[in-house]
């Protein structure tokens, strides 16, 4: 007889993989309440780290060995969308492998943005394997200081 850890969240879990499953093709993204689509969770997302600096908002996602014209980064209703095509070698189309770990395909990351993003002045650039997007904040939303004055 094999004695089992019970886990009181593990029908919580199937229920939540099973509604994962056959719900996203239906959906045009997942997005979970902190912002961040749950593509990355599933093994075909891109990782990403999301810093503010400067007063702007820097978005790094690591998208190693994709050509910059295979990567489209996207802004619409408030959400970042950074979409790359990772294309199949076709070098070793007769081979046969014996092991294969690469991924090739179209993967995405989404990311819900504040209201405070100026959208016109979003900068994207990528060097060596790390896309770089900046979406400055608006003036408005910067913090600043008030003088006190004394009467």
């Amino acid at each position: 007889m094999t004695l089992q850890r019970r886990s009181p969240f593990a029908g919580l879990r199937r229920f939540n993989d099973f509604n994962d499953r056959f719900w996203f093709p239906l959906a045009r993204f997942r997005t979970v309440t902190n912002g961040f689509s749950r593509a990355a969770d599933t093994g075909w997302g891109i990782p990403l780290d999301v810093v503010e600096q400067d007063g702007d908002l820097v978005v790094s996602a690591s998208v190693p060995g994709i050509e910059p014209a295979d990567i489209k980064v996207n802004i619409e209703d408030g959400v970042l969308t950074i979409r790359a095509q990772m294309k199949e070698e076709t070098a070793h189309a007769e081979s046969e492998y014996l092991r294969r770990e690469r991924r090739t395909g179209s993967f995405f990351r989404a990311v819900q943005l504040p209201d405070t993003v100026e959208q016109e002045k979003v900068t994207s650039e990528y060097a060596n394997g790390v896309l770089t997007v900046t979406l400055p904040k608006s003036e408005a939303s910067k913090p600043r200081d008030i003088e006190v004055k004394v009467a």
